[in-house]
């Protein structure tokens, strides 16, 4: 089996290219380039996996997948007779010749990696043989035999012995357009050569004006560089250099090495932590072990031991965000947290809950279920993001403003919402995002919750993915109320949330989910019990439960401190990673791929979001659930996941980095999605 070398060495951010039609010839490539090819290496190479056809009424090929192409055209007509594409390897492309390549290729073809084998030694332009410096005479491969050399089709070329190919990969432009655009018949290696051969000196200058024009701009002084802007800023493509805090000294390099860590399966690509997360194998093996001391003696820790580690846990957690310990609680999950806030609030009529577009879809269901049943208005705040954070801000004034006064001071100590004019609609509560789901990015939400005290309006917190992913200290945000969950990001066991409710707002909680023997009624106290209601007390024993999930939390504490450095090791390593690997792909699928981010970048934590390319925006709802079960079983298949998702109109992929991620976890999976998207294309 032949092997996947590293090509040979470049200077940084060069690219390898398959050409596979009139590029092959280094004149050809040179006119489009602009330079005379001199840092660049030639070999005769073949495309494994691809067949060659002419555009129907043009003088020039495209290379489609051999597995589609066979099923595209009718049976009757000529036969697919070969599965592979000669042409030639070029190393060493800067991102200037890529974007050049780019233009000369236009919309009807999208380049995409392949592993191509190559056929010969490496070449400089200064001296290269005659196959290929004359395309047309290629008729020999070094390691054939004999007998090959006299007529050597691409077919023909599959054949040469493994042991005398290497495998490298490299970018390739593959028809995008509609299939029947191709006549049906491969269109071999020495049937283009020779049919090109009288045009390589002489091709139709009209084919170069995009080029020359899309050069022209880049030269000029108010335009920005292809690898830089306007003040000469060389962009980052998503390289290693980016990446902050991979060594510690004393700690785990971060990186596949720390796959070693968690039990994943052999071979597992994943980017989608935010979902469920992943708790370590130390933090599974504390929590069998846990499980395994209450099931040797369950009645002693039901009635003794839970309570002191139920103790600790709370502790920790409020050590975390910052708050007091008799201020938090653990609860199931986040949406149970504020499932325990929205519905214990007293609600009047007129009063308004505002949410946004991107609020998260169980907590905005759960909005809608308390309009139903308790007579109150819903006001979405509509963002398409990317924008800035500024613009989340405004929005978000514009519409409290719509219904309320500046709030005025209270004898309370807490702000109270007044609506304007008769009053009668006034917004009580905001439920802002730490953290986004989908899209999953930051949101000003510190700055919000001091918007929303202006106007008298009480905050809940939806900080799902905020513990372990970005620092929190909810007495510096004064929020009314703050939920997370712990196995996210802070890699506990599945399922536990930190419940944050202030003492000053305490009072307006007056239960659990569901109601426990820690409730105390003022109108019917329990006979013969003399204690005060606390609200932190309500929470300790809400039924009969598995504490290792909520105990857990101790160990993923640990680890993370003792293991991988602390919170902002773990932190910077995340979101570098985040950046590099989302600036990495969209150099991968060109221009029209779009960063969901200002150039800060403001909107990335440790989750970054792309648009997804080729696709087509879905037709209806039932289109868009068949397209995202296609792209989810297409990533089964190749055993990776990111989170793809809908939003203004276009589809995107989200991308939870964590430490046991590298860069190349992003260019696999974006190779994979990008076939996937083709292929519904």
């Amino acid at each position: 089996m032949s092997s996947l070398d590293s090509a040979p060495p470049h200077n940084r951010e060069t690219h390898q290219f398959f050409f596979y039609g009139t590029l092959c010839a280094p004149q050809v490539l040179a006119r489009v380039l602009g330079h005379k090819c001199e840092n660049l290496t030639f070999q005769d190479a073949l495309l494994p996996g691809y067949t060659r056809h002419r555009v129907k009424g043009e003088a020039y090929p495209a290379v489609i997948e051999h597995d589609g192409s066979s099923q595209t055209y009718d049976t009757e007509s000529e036969q697919i007779d070969a599965s592979s594409t000669r042409g030639t390897l070029v190393h060493g492309l800067t991102n200037a010749d890529a974007h050049a390549l780019d233009l000369f290729e236009d919309d009807e073809y999208t380049r995409k990696r392949v592993l191509v084998r190559t056929l010969t030694h490496t070449y400089t332009v200064g001296n290269l043989p005659p196959a290929l410096r004359d395309p047309t005479s290629r008729e020999g491969v070094e390691g054939a035999a004999h007998k090959d050399q006299e007529d050597l089709t691409d077919s023909k070329a599959a054949s040469v012995p493994p042991y005398s190919a290497k495998m490298f990969e490299a970018s390739v432009y593959v028809w995008s357009d509609p299939l029947d655009r191709l006549e049906p018949e491969v269109w071999d290696f020495q049937s283009f050569t020779k049919a090109k051969k009288d045009d390589w000196n002489d091709l139709p200058a009209e084919w170069y004006d995009s080029v020359d024009k899309g050069r022209t701009e880049l030269a000029s002084p108010n335009s920005a560089s292809i690898n830089g802007d306007q003040n000469g800023k060389v962009e980052d493509e998503g390289s290693d250099e980016g990446l902050v805090g991979r060594q510690a000294e004393g700690y785990e390099d971060f990186g596949h090495n720390l796959l070693k860590q968690w039990a994943f399966s052999d071979g597992y690509v994943n980017l989608n932590h935010g979902s469920y997360g992943s708790p370590p194998l130390p933090v599974i093996s504390a929590a069998n072990k846990l499980s395994t001391q209450i099931e040797s003696n369950p009645d002693k820790f039901m009635r003794r031991d839970w309570l002191p580690i139920l103790e600790e846990t709370h502790r920790a957690v409020a050590g975390i965000i910052g708050a007091q310990e008799s201020e938090v609680v653990v609860v199931p999950n986040t949406t149970h947290g504020i499932f325990n806030i929205v519905d214990t609030l007293k609600w009047e009529p007129g009063d308004v809950i505002v949410y946004y577009n991107t609020t998260y879809g169980a907590v905005s269901q759960m909005l809608k279920y308390l309009a139903d049943s308790r007579g109150i208005t819903l006001h979405p705040v509509n963002i398409n993001f990317p924008v800035p954070h500024s613009t989340v801000i405004e929005e978000t004034a514009k519409v409290l403003d719509q219904y309320n006064e500046i709030s005025k001071p209270h004898y309370t100590g807490q702000p109270k919402a007044t609506g304007k004019g008769d009053g009668s609609s006034r917004v009580k509560l905001i439920v802002v995002d730490a953290l986004s789901s989908n899209p999953g990015l930051l949101f000003p939400w510190q700055e919000i919750v001091q918007v929303a005290k202006r106007y008298g309006v009480l905050s809940l917190v939806d900080g799902a993915h905020a513990i372990g992913q970005i620092e929190v200290d909810v007495k510096k945000a004064d929020c009314d109320f703050f939920v997370s969950n712990c196995h996210k990001w802070l890699m506990s066991r599945r399922g536990g949330a930190v419940l944050y409710v202030p003492t000053r707002n305490q009072y307006l909680i007056r239960t659990s989910i569901p109601t426990s023997a820690g409730y105390e009624s003022t109108k019917y106290p329990t006979p013969g019990v003399n204690a005060e209601w606390a609200w932190a007390t309500q929470y300790r024993w809400t039924g009969t439960q598995d504490w290792t999930p909520f105990f857990s939390i101790l160990p993923a504490i640990e680890f993370r401190k003792n293991v991988l450095g602390g919170e902002e090791r773990i932190m910077e390593w995340c979101h570098s990673l985040a950046v590099a690997g989302s600036k990495r792909l969209k150099h991968r699928w060109g221009a029209d791929a779009v960063i969901m981010d200002t150039p800060t970048p403001t909107l990335t934590a440790a989750m970054s979001n792309i648009t997804l390319p080729h696709i087509p925006p879905p037709t209806s709802f039932a289109d868009q659930a068949q397209q995202a079960r296609f792209l989810e079983d297409g990533m089964f298949e190749a055993n990776c996941f990111a989170a793809c998702y809908m939003h203004a109109g276009k589809w995107w992929v989200r991308f939870s980095a964590q430490v046991w991620n590298e860069l190349s976890d992003f260019d696999y999976i974006g190779g994979v999605l990008e076939d996937l998207c083709l292929k519904i294309k």
